[in-house]
């Protein structure tokens, strides 16, 4: 064997062993981004005029920064989505620090997401000026995640996640507002190697053609003319093909 061929093999056997720390150092994050890719698709099939959704954020706190996996705006509330792309038996109790994941026997102990999405919450909060009970924290793990969890609080599977939304039917924003919280948002992200801009200049765009949409009296959801109604609480507009659409907005 020459000196040549001896230090390229050396040289493959020097990569091969870099990629391997590599790849080990790093599996954890490429596990969690592929999880927040799943839970992103999920969300993308949700109303566009319905719910605006914004993946893996970073916003100003008052400890810095907080990096938010995924907030859903809607009428129905602000859901506030932290995923953990983990799978085996998940247990731990609701104000415990840690909870414990255990894959055949290996156990990891991790945050309880729980306390972590209250801080993500929190930073919501101040910056939208809005009280803790119109928030909707999630915490979704795998589908092949057996969640033994003592809470009330919704701590789900990936398979439960547009269900767990969309159960919600309460209107608690108008239009006006979902689309004055999505500019907040948008406006106070910082925007780096974590937050893609595409994302958020699409989120833009489709707030600023919902709200053009509504000043030329359409309705954003079927097309329909928005009408003046009565109601018990004051005028209001309405869809003209109520009731198969519900559509309102604000007089």
């Amino acid at each position: 064997m020459t000196s040549a061929s001896s230090i390229i093999i050396l040289i493959v056997i020097a990569l091969f062993v870099i990629g391997a720390f590599w790849l080990a150092f790093n599996r954890a994050k490429i596990k969690g981004k592929v999880g927040e890719f799943k839970v992103s698709a999920i969300l993308a099939t949700l109303s566009k005029d319905n719910y605006f959704v914004f993946n893996n954020i970073t916003l100003p706190s008052k400890f810095g920064t907080t990096q938010i996996d995924h907030v859903v705006v809607s009428v129905y509330g602000i859901f506030v989505i932290e995923t953990k792309n983990y799978k085996g038996l998940i247990y731990g109790g609701e104000n415990a620090e840690t909870w414990t994941k255990n894959m055949w026997g290996n156990k990891y102990e991790f945050r309880n997401p729980l306390k972590q999405n209250y801080g993500h919450v929190k930073t919501l909060q101040q910056l939208l000026h809005l009280p803790m009970s119109v928030f909707l924290p999630i915490v979704v793990f795998s589908n092949r995640a057996d969640i033994l969890v003592q809470t009330d609080k919704e701590v789900i599977t990936l398979f439960h996640l547009r269900g767990t939304i969309t159960k919600h039917k309460s209107v608690v924003f108008t239009q006006e507002q979902v689309g004055d919280f999505c500019n907040k948002i948008m406006q106070a992200t910082i925007e780096d190697k974590g937050t893609s801009k595409r994302h958020v200049q699409n989120v833009r765009s489709n707030v600023y053609r919902r709200q053009q949409t509504i000043k030329r009296g359409i309705c954003p959801r079927c097309g329909g003319k928005l009408v003046l109604r009565h109601g018990r609480y004051g005028s209001f507009y309405g869809c003209s093909n109520y009731p198969s659409c519900r559509f309102t907005v604000e007089r």
